[in-house]
Protein backbone atom coordinates (compact mmCIF):
# COMPACT_ATOMS: atom_id res chain seq x y z
CA UNK A 1 0.00 0.00 0.00
CA UNK A 2 1.56 3.40 -0.89
CA UNK A 3 0.26 6.00 1.84
CA UNK A 4 0.34 9.80 0.85
CA UNK A 5 -1.23 12.72 2.59
CA UNK A 6 -2.16 15.76 0.37
CA UNK A 7 -3.54 19.69 2.16
CA UNK A 8 -6.70 19.72 -0.18
CA UNK A 9 -9.21 23.12 -0.62
CA UNK A 10 -12.68 22.10 0.17
CA UNK A 11 -14.76 24.86 0.58
CA UNK A 12 -12.59 27.37 1.39
CA UNK A 13 -10.47 25.28 4.11
CA UNK A 14 -7.65 23.51 3.58
CA UNK A 15 -8.11 20.07 4.65
CA UNK A 16 -5.40 17.39 5.10
CA UNK A 17 -6.22 14.37 3.44
CA UNK A 18 -4.83 10.75 3.43
CA UNK A 19 -4.60 8.86 0.53
CA UNK A 20 -4.28 5.11 0.40
CA UNK A 21 -3.11 3.48 -3.12
CA UNK A 22 -3.54 -0.34 -3.94
CA UNK A 23 0.17 -1.81 -3.71
CA UNK A 24 2.50 -1.62 -6.85
CA UNK A 25 1.17 -3.81 -9.21
CA UNK A 26 -2.55 -3.74 -8.47
CA UNK A 27 -4.51 -1.98 -10.56
CA UNK A 28 -6.99 0.83 -9.35
CA UNK A 29 -10.23 -0.29 -10.20
CA UNK A 30 -12.24 1.34 -7.72
CA UNK A 31 -12.51 4.15 -4.95
CA UNK A 32 -13.50 3.55 -1.09
CA UNK A 33 -14.68 6.96 0.80
CA UNK A 34 -13.95 6.85 4.06
CA UNK A 35 -15.02 9.28 7.00
CA UNK A 36 -13.32 8.60 10.74
CA UNK A 37 -14.94 9.40 13.78
CA UNK A 38 -15.58 12.00 16.29
CA UNK A 39 -12.59 13.05 17.41
CA UNK A 40 -10.07 10.59 14.94
CA UNK A 41 -7.97 11.39 12.04
CA UNK A 42 -7.84 10.08 8.67
CA UNK A 43 -4.05 8.57 8.98
CA UNK A 44 -5.24 6.33 11.70
CA UNK A 45 -7.16 4.06 9.16
CA UNK A 46 -4.26 3.33 6.70
CA UNK A 47 -4.22 -0.65 8.47
CA UNK A 48 -7.86 -0.83 8.89
CA UNK A 49 -8.35 -0.42 4.98
CA UNK A 50 -6.22 -2.80 3.62
CA UNK A 51 -8.61 -5.82 2.49
CA UNK A 52 -9.55 -2.13 0.12
CA UNK A 53 -6.29 -1.64 -0.92
CA UNK A 54 -5.10 -5.20 -1.20
CA UNK A 55 -8.05 -6.04 -4.12
CA UNK A 56 -7.56 -2.75 -6.08
CA UNK A 57 -9.15 -0.20 -4.33
CA UNK A 58 -8.11 3.10 -3.77
CA UNK A 59 -9.13 4.47 -0.38
CA UNK A 60 -9.49 8.62 0.59
CA UNK A 61 -10.37 9.79 3.62
CA UNK A 62 -10.24 13.56 4.86
CA UNK A 63 -9.79 14.80 9.07
CA UNK A 64 -12.52 16.60 8.86
CA UNK A 65 -12.25 20.53 10.07
CA UNK A 66 -11.59 20.67 13.49
CA UNK A 67 -9.50 17.08 13.60
CA UNK A 68 -6.74 15.19 13.22
CA UNK A 69 -4.28 17.69 10.56
CA UNK A 70 -6.80 19.97 9.59
CA UNK A 71 -7.53 23.33 11.16
CA UNK A 72 -10.47 24.65 13.51
CA UNK A 73 -11.80 24.09 16.76
CA UNK A 74 -10.79 21.01 18.24
CA UNK A 75 -14.37 18.53 17.76
CA UNK A 76 -16.80 21.65 16.31
CA UNK A 77 -17.99 20.97 12.51
CA UNK A 78 -20.13 24.29 12.03
CA UNK A 79 -22.36 22.44 9.53
CA UNK A 80 -23.33 19.76 7.45
CA UNK A 81 -22.57 21.93 4.07
CA UNK A 82 -18.87 21.44 5.14
CA UNK A 83 -19.69 17.37 4.63
CA UNK A 84 -21.27 17.91 1.38
CA UNK A 85 -18.30 19.84 -0.09
CA UNK A 86 -15.97 16.79 1.29
CA UNK A 87 -18.26 14.02 -0.63
CA UNK A 88 -18.36 16.38 -3.65
CA UNK A 89 -14.28 16.62 -3.68
CA UNK A 90 -14.59 13.08 -2.84
CA UNK A 91 -16.20 12.23 -5.60
CA UNK A 92 -14.17 14.25 -8.03
CA UNK A 93 -10.99 12.92 -7.01
CA UNK A 94 -12.13 9.43 -7.77
CA UNK A 95 -12.54 10.77 -11.20
CA UNK A 96 -14.05 7.99 -13.68
CA UNK A 97 -14.00 5.11 -11.58
CA UNK A 98 -16.46 3.32 -9.63
CA UNK A 99 -17.01 4.26 -5.69
CA UNK A 100 -18.32 3.24 -2.38
CA UNK A 101 -18.66 4.97 0.70
CA UNK A 102 -17.30 3.66 4.59
CA UNK A 103 -16.85 5.15 7.91
CA UNK A 104 -16.50 4.37 11.75
CA UNK A 105 -18.80 5.52 14.64
CA UNK A 106 -19.73 9.42 13.55
CA UNK A 107 -18.32 8.75 10.59
CA UNK A 108 -20.30 5.73 10.28
CA UNK A 109 -23.96 8.03 10.42
CA UNK A 110 -22.17 10.29 8.27
CA UNK A 111 -21.37 7.40 5.54
CA UNK A 112 -25.30 6.73 6.28
CA UNK A 113 -26.65 10.11 5.76
CA UNK A 114 -24.53 9.74 2.29
CA UNK A 115 -26.24 6.44 1.05
CA UNK A 116 -29.19 8.30 2.04
CA UNK A 117 -29.01 11.23 0.14
CA UNK A 118 -27.76 8.89 -3.03
CA UNK A 119 -30.60 6.85 -2.78
CA UNK A 120 -32.78 9.95 -2.82
CA UNK A 121 -31.21 11.07 -6.11
CA UNK A 122 -29.05 14.03 -4.48
CA UNK A 123 -26.03 12.81 -4.94
CA UNK A 124 -24.10 10.17 -7.31
CA UNK A 125 -25.03 6.70 -6.31
CA UNK A 126 -21.99 4.49 -4.52
CA UNK A 127 -21.35 0.93 -5.77
CA UNK A 128 -20.40 -0.76 -1.75
CA UNK A 129 -21.16 0.53 1.99
CA UNK A 130 -19.54 -0.69 4.79
CA UNK A 131 -20.20 1.39 8.56
CA UNK A 132 -18.35 0.02 11.48
CA UNK A 133 -20.45 0.73 15.08
CA UNK A 134 -22.20 3.37 13.31
CA UNK A 135 -22.93 6.21 15.69
CA UNK A 136 -27.01 5.78 15.18
CA UNK A 137 -28.26 7.42 18.57
CA UNK A 138 -26.26 10.34 20.39
CA UNK A 139 -29.50 10.32 23.10
CA UNK A 140 -29.73 7.43 24.72
CA UNK A 141 -29.73 7.54 28.33
CA UNK A 142 -29.74 11.41 28.24
CA UNK A 143 -32.66 13.00 29.93
CA UNK A 144 -35.41 15.37 27.42
CA UNK A 145 -33.98 18.34 29.61
CA UNK A 146 -30.43 17.85 28.40
CA UNK A 147 -30.92 17.72 24.73
CA UNK A 148 -33.05 20.89 24.99
CA UNK A 149 -30.64 22.51 27.10
CA UNK A 150 -28.03 21.62 24.08
CA UNK A 151 -30.23 22.61 21.45
CA UNK A 152 -30.44 26.14 22.92
CA UNK A 153 -26.71 26.72 23.68
CA UNK A 154 -26.24 25.17 19.89
CA UNK A 155 -27.78 28.99 18.85
CA UNK A 156 -26.56 30.62 21.55
CA UNK A 157 -22.84 29.15 21.60
CA UNK A 158 -22.71 26.47 18.83
CA UNK A 159 -18.47 26.25 19.26
CA UNK A 160 -18.73 25.58 23.22
CA UNK A 161 -17.26 22.01 24.10
CA UNK A 162 -17.87 19.19 25.85
CA UNK A 163 -16.07 15.84 26.51
CA UNK A 164 -17.58 12.89 24.60
CA UNK A 165 -16.88 10.35 26.62
CA UNK A 166 -15.52 8.09 24.46
CA UNK A 167 -12.84 7.26 26.98
CA UNK A 168 -9.99 4.07 25.73
CA UNK A 169 -11.86 1.38 27.87
CA UNK A 170 -15.31 1.94 26.18
CA UNK A 171 -12.92 1.93 22.60
CA UNK A 172 -11.07 -0.83 23.02
CA UNK A 173 -10.23 -4.45 24.96
CA UNK A 174 -6.72 -3.46 26.38
CA UNK A 175 -4.20 -6.18 25.09
CA UNK A 176 -1.75 -7.27 27.89
CA UNK A 177 -3.09 -4.09 29.75
CA UNK A 178 -2.38 -1.55 26.91
CA UNK A 179 -4.64 0.72 25.14
CA UNK A 180 -3.32 0.79 20.54
CA UNK A 181 -2.13 4.46 20.87
CA UNK A 182 -2.64 6.78 18.46
CA UNK A 183 0.18 8.44 16.79
CA UNK A 184 1.67 11.35 18.66
CA UNK A 185 1.70 13.62 15.47
CA UNK A 186 -1.50 12.94 14.76
CA UNK A 187 -3.31 13.61 17.86
CA UNK A 188 -6.80 12.47 18.60
CA UNK A 189 -9.34 14.28 21.47
CA UNK A 190 -12.87 13.62 23.08
CA UNK A 191 -14.38 16.96 22.19
CA UNK A 192 -17.23 17.60 20.43
CA UNK A 193 -19.23 20.95 20.01
CA UNK A 194 -22.86 21.57 21.20
CA UNK A 195 -23.50 22.93 17.51
CA UNK A 196 -21.68 19.69 15.98
CA UNK A 197 -23.48 17.31 18.68
CA UNK A 198 -26.93 18.88 17.74
CA UNK A 199 -26.33 18.32 13.86
CA UNK A 200 -25.32 14.62 14.42
CA UNK A 201 -28.56 14.54 16.98
CA UNK A 202 -30.71 15.74 13.41
CA UNK A 203 -28.65 13.49 11.17
CA UNK A 204 -29.64 10.04 13.37
CA UNK A 205 -32.79 11.57 12.82
CA UNK A 206 -33.06 11.78 9.31
CA UNK A 207 -30.79 8.24 8.59
CA UNK A 208 -33.34 6.50 10.93
CA UNK A 209 -36.19 7.83 9.24
CA UNK A 210 -35.93 7.82 5.57
CA UNK A 211 -33.24 5.11 4.89
CA UNK A 212 -35.68 2.55 6.17
CA UNK A 213 -37.69 3.40 3.40
CA UNK A 214 -35.40 3.35 0.72
CA UNK A 215 -34.67 0.06 -1.16
CA UNK A 216 -31.75 -0.84 -3.29
CA UNK A 217 -29.62 -3.85 -4.26
CA UNK A 218 -26.03 -1.94 -3.01
CA UNK A 219 -23.92 -4.55 -1.16
CA UNK A 220 -23.94 -3.16 2.62
CA UNK A 221 -22.00 -4.25 5.52
CA UNK A 222 -22.70 -3.01 9.22
CA UNK A 223 -19.96 -4.76 11.25
CA UNK A 224 -20.91 -4.20 15.24
CA UNK A 225 -19.40 -5.09 18.57
CA UNK A 226 -21.53 -7.01 21.03
CA UNK A 227 -19.93 -4.91 24.34
CA UNK A 228 -20.30 -1.34 22.37
CA UNK A 229 -21.87 0.74 24.90
CA UNK A 230 -21.01 3.70 22.66
CA UNK A 231 -23.13 2.60 19.82
CA UNK A 232 -24.65 -0.68 21.30
CA UNK A 233 -25.50 -3.39 19.03
CA UNK A 234 -29.50 -3.61 20.01
CA UNK A 235 -29.67 0.05 18.51
CA UNK A 236 -27.68 -1.32 15.79
CA UNK A 237 -29.10 -4.36 14.85
CA UNK A 238 -32.76 -3.09 14.89
CA UNK A 239 -31.94 -0.39 12.56
CA UNK A 240 -30.55 -2.88 10.40
CA UNK A 241 -33.39 -4.76 10.47
CA UNK A 242 -35.74 -1.78 8.82
CA UNK A 243 -33.66 -1.51 6.12
CA UNK A 244 -35.10 -2.29 2.79
CA UNK A 245 -31.54 -3.29 1.72
CA UNK A 246 -31.67 -6.49 -0.23
CA UNK A 247 -28.08 -7.08 -0.24
CA UNK A 248 -27.45 -6.10 3.32
CA UNK A 249 -24.54 -8.00 5.93
CA UNK A 250 -25.06 -8.01 9.80
CA UNK A 251 -22.02 -9.18 11.35
CA UNK A 252 -22.13 -8.81 15.03
CA UNK A 253 -18.62 -9.59 16.87
CA UNK A 254 -20.35 -10.40 20.70
CA UNK A 255 -16.47 -9.95 22.38
CA UNK A 256 -15.54 -6.65 20.64
CA UNK A 257 -16.16 -2.92 22.09
CA UNK A 258 -16.52 0.30 19.98
CA UNK A 259 -13.22 -0.07 17.84
CA UNK A 260 -13.65 -3.52 16.54
CA UNK A 261 -10.31 -2.83 14.21
CA UNK A 262 -8.53 -2.96 17.38
CA UNK A 263 -9.48 -5.34 19.61
CA UNK A 264 -7.41 -8.51 20.22
CA UNK A 265 -9.28 -10.41 17.87
CA UNK A 266 -9.30 -7.68 14.85
CA UNK A 267 -8.26 -10.19 12.17
CA UNK A 268 -11.96 -11.35 12.55
CA UNK A 269 -13.13 -8.05 11.02
CA UNK A 270 -10.49 -8.27 8.40
CA UNK A 271 -11.44 -11.64 7.26
CA UNK A 272 -15.40 -10.41 7.39
CA UNK A 273 -14.55 -7.15 5.19
CA UNK A 274 -12.92 -9.45 3.08
CA UNK A 275 -14.90 -12.08 2.36
CA UNK A 276 -17.64 -9.61 1.60
CA UNK A 277 -15.23 -7.90 -1.12
CA UNK A 278 -14.90 -10.84 -2.76
CA UNK A 279 -18.35 -11.88 -2.80
CA UNK A 280 -19.43 -8.58 -4.05
CA UNK A 281 -16.24 -7.59 -6.19
CA UNK A 282 -18.65 -7.07 -9.28
CA UNK A 283 -20.60 -4.85 -7.63
CA UNK A 284 -18.02 -3.17 -6.62
CA UNK A 285 -16.45 -2.65 -9.53
CA UNK A 286 -19.66 -1.96 -11.70
CA UNK A 287 -18.54 -5.33 -13.74
CA UNK A 288 -21.51 -6.22 -15.76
Amino acid sequence: MKVTQKDIKVDGHILNCTIMEPPEGTKTKAVCLFTHGQGDYSARYTEVLHPFTQRGIKCIAFDLFGHGQSPGIRGHISNLNLIDAIIEKSIEMAADLPFGIAGHSMGGLLTLRHLTLALLGKTPPPTFCWVNSALLSLTQNKPDWFISTAKILSKIHPTLTIKTGATPELCQTPTDGQYIERKANHPGHQNISIGWGVELIKTSQLVTQKLPTLISNIPFLFTQGGTDHICPDIIAQKFVNSLKLTNKTYKLFPHMRHETFAEPDHHLVFETISTWLDHNIHSIYHLP
